[in-house]
């Protein structure tokens, strides 16, 4: 990018600045040569706003005219730190390489760079904060294909987030979108590939929270000091690292403090046979920052991967930026939430010009801020772009998976059996007993919140219940301003077989019983009646996540069509190998009589489990 192009494409963002009652600071920031310097860290002094350049060096760091004459602190690993005085107008910043020696590296123990390391551990409940803050940030993911440079996407969020302080290790934490914009093109609708927690950056990057990669087992990785640089007049040592898992990189470590400065990971240890993606590998960068209050802060974090497809190679880019760092006075809304699973480019908030109001962020450069400008936020065009139709189908299909548990009674009765083979002289009183299954259900959303799908059950104890049903279901959420608590009445409608176990018989000869040949030397024996059923019945259910819900239901049988019967199964063998079937009353010599209409009968049934979708 020319100087002239960089100079209108940030007299622009003045403009927008000033609009809103700001003062403003923006420029380049280049080394002595006059190249660029990519992801400087920016922030005034005395508090912990800022941000970073991009990728041209080109940086807007915007706040409220009451900061007064306040300085920027600029600084970056390997330069001396400048500090300016907030103006409203371009300038260009030179940092000058602050020069030291690789001092007396090899006079150290061959080891201390995983000696440093280990410091670096034990060092971060000191260096990193001790109290739960909220982090304000912008986040900016891209995708094309890496010959063609023009994206297939972009998203931009302005995001914040909870982190919890850094005693103990934390894979995760809370995170709400408060802006959000995307650009999409036509290539959108045969791209299948999407990044899952780019909103998450700020705690799926920040190693020393996640007490990751090398910081988790240290002594599984090879280290050796590369260099000694300095930031802020303090020496910081690089150290190499590397395992036998394709894990690799570079560490930077504060002398003074033991402090994580940056870190930059890659993974490439993508095999042919388990990579079904077709990754080639992925790489990320980290850096933290230290504060007025000589805490060290996560602030910037880049991911880059690429995959290997039949169009090519598939490139994706993130970053992400803290430019706001206050304390945290409450939880962030479970309904506001980004999921760890959640898609950013599926947001549908309506796209502002005003996007920037407000917000420190990464500056786009003079092609994206165009592809913005030449989106047409229509239903037409949001249609063209949405995801492939089967997508949207599967998204829309949940899976049940739940124990159920129901009373099994069972009429006096008396029933014999004639067979060559089998002989069941039975003289049964009334008894219950209780009987265990397992249950899964396929609920397709044809409405909002209302579920048709099919539902099965299959017995787990020997005496059980089958079923097959045509399944209803309405979800009303009683919690709508908290975590998701669902109410949802439905409607079960099928066949059900119960089957009341008897006992284990005892066959000399072959058996044949409706032209099926036991071969084996027991055969399992149960009284078992077949019936079309309704059940209606209620549920409660929790969320856990968009994508899991903890479920509970019960539910009434009531039964109609009963046939009842013998049922008859070999005892041994692999489950769906055994023989199997349903002998009728008063056929092949059978006589089941009981006094009342049913033989067999379960009236309540209670389930519970979780229900997930992808």
């Amino acid at each position: 990018m020319s100087c002239l192009n960089c100079l209108l494409g940030f007299f622009c963002c003045l403009s927008v600045v000033s609009s809103f009652s700001q003062v403003a600071i923006s420029g380049k920031i280049v080394d002595k040569n006059g190249e660029p310097l990519p992801f400087v860290h920016l922030h005034i002094e005395n508090s912990n706003i800022g941000t970073i350049s991009n990728e041209d060096g080109l940086f807007q760091i915007a706040t409220n005219q009451s900061i007064g004459k306040k300085r920027i602190i600029v600084s970056a690993i390997g330069y001396k730190t400048e500090k300016i005085y907030v103006q409203d107008e371009y300038r260009v910043i030179s940092l000058e390489q602050d020069i030291t020696t690789l001092k007396g590296v090899t006079l150290f123990p061959k080891d201390y760079g995983k000696e440093l390391v280990e410091k670096a551990i034990n060092a971060i409940p000191i260096n990193y904060p001790k109290v739960e803050e909220r982090h304000t940030g912008f986040f900016r993911e891209t995708t094309n294909w890496k010959k063609n440079k023009t994206p297939i996407y972009i998203a931009e969020a302005v995001i914040e987030a909870v982190k919890k302080p850094y005693f103990k290790k934390h894979l995760s934490g809370d995170v709400k979108v408060n802006k959000f914009r995307k650009y999409v093109n036509e290539q959108l609708d045969s791209l299948n590939t999407r990044i899952y927690a780019g909103g998450h950056h700020i705690h799926r990057f920040d190693i020393v929270a996640r007490r990751g990669a090398f910081l988790g087992n240290p002594n599984s990785f090879e280290y050796k000091i590369r260099d000694t640089l300095t930031q802020k007049g303090k020496d910081i040592f690089k150290i190499e690292f590397q395992n036998n898992n394709g894990l690799s990189g570079h560490v930077f470590i504060m002398d003074s403090s033991f402090a994580i400065v940056k870190a930059k990971i890659k993974n490439s240890s993508f095999t042919s046979f388990l990579n079904v993606n077709g990754r080639q590998y992925l790489e990320y960068i980290v850096t933290y920052e230290q504060g007025e209050d000589s805490i060290w802060r996560f602030k910037y974090s880049r991911y880059e991967t690429i995959f290997d497809k039949k169009s090519g190679s598939l490139q994706l880019i993130s970053d992400y930026v803290t430019t706001k760092v206050e304390a945290n006075e409450g939880i962030i809304p479970y309904s506001e939430r980004l999921q760890y699973g959640d898609i950013l480019l599926n947001e549908s908030k309506k796209y502002e010009h005003d996007f920037w109001s407000d917000y420190n962020i990464i500056i786009p450069n003079q092609e994206t801020e165009s592809l913005f400008k030449s989106m047409v936020y229509s239903k037409t065009v949001k249609n063209k772009n949405r995801k492939n139709k089967l997508v949207d189908f599967l998204r829309k299909i949940d899976h049940e998976i739940l124990i159920s548990g129901s009373w099994l009674t069972m009429d006096s009765n008396t029933t014999t059996f004639d067979n060559t083979a089998l002989v069941v002289q039975e003289n049964m009183t009334s008894s219950k007993e209780y009987a265990l299954g397992l249950s899964y259900s396929l609920m397709y959303e044809i409405k909002s919140n209302l579920f048709l799908g099919y539902s099965t059950e299959n017995k787990i104890s020997e005496t059980g219940i089958t079923s097959h049903d045509l399944s209803l279901s309405k979800r009303l959420n009683v919690n709508p301003n908290g975590r998701p608590i669902f109410i949802s009445p439905g409607m079960n409608f099928g066949s059900q077989k119960l089957d009341f176990f008897i006992g284990s018989y005892n066959i000399p000869t072959d058996l044949v019983i409706n032209g099926k040949s036991f071969d084996t030397e027991k055969v399992d024996v149960f009284i078992s009646q077949k019936n079309i059923r309704l059940q209606p019945n209620v549920s409660i259910g929790i969320e856990k996540s968009r994508r899991l819900l903890f479920k509970i239901s019960i539910g009434h049988n009531f039964q109609f069509n009963e046939k009842k019967g013998l049922f008859f199964q070999e005892n041994s063998g692999f489950f769906t190998s055994k023989q199997k079937t349903f002998l009728k009353n008063r056929n092949e010599n059978l006589s089941i009589d009981n006094a009342n209409k049913n033989l067999l009968q379960n009236n309540i049934n209670i389930k519970a489990g979780v229900v997930f979708s992808f």
